[in-house]
């Protein structure tokens, strides 16, 4: 937490997908360290069941989830630059899961 109150740290996140630089064959690539950060809505944003879409092609809206059963572990929606298109993330199936099944 920083001295506002704002900013979360979360480590050892693991990214179910193929979103960061991973070994062959690893299924569940540890993520750095994220900061977490609640920031005011936008009046372009567009408000959907999962949160607030972006619209920007530089940005994977990507799923976080609990576990990595998904469904009903859904937490929020991260938001996360990206060089490549978000089409590349969404067709991977990638998603940020909090805990592993062991």
């Amino acid at each position: 937490k920083d001295d506002a109150g704002e900013i979360f740290s979360v480590s050892g996140t693991a990214c179910a997908g193929s979103l960061c630089d991973s070994r062959l064959k690893e299924l569940l690539p540890p993520m750095p360290v994220l900061y977490v950060k609640a920031v005011p809505i936008q009046p372009l944003w567009e408000a959907s069941p999962v949160g607030y879409l972006r619209g920007d092609p530089s940005i994977y809206e990507c799923p976080v989830y609990t576990t990595t059963f998904r469904g009903p572990t859904y937490v929020f929606l991260a938001t996360l630059k990206t060089d490549v298109p978000s089409s590349k993330w969404v067709l991977s199936a990638v998603a940020l899961v909090l805990q592993t099944d062991d």
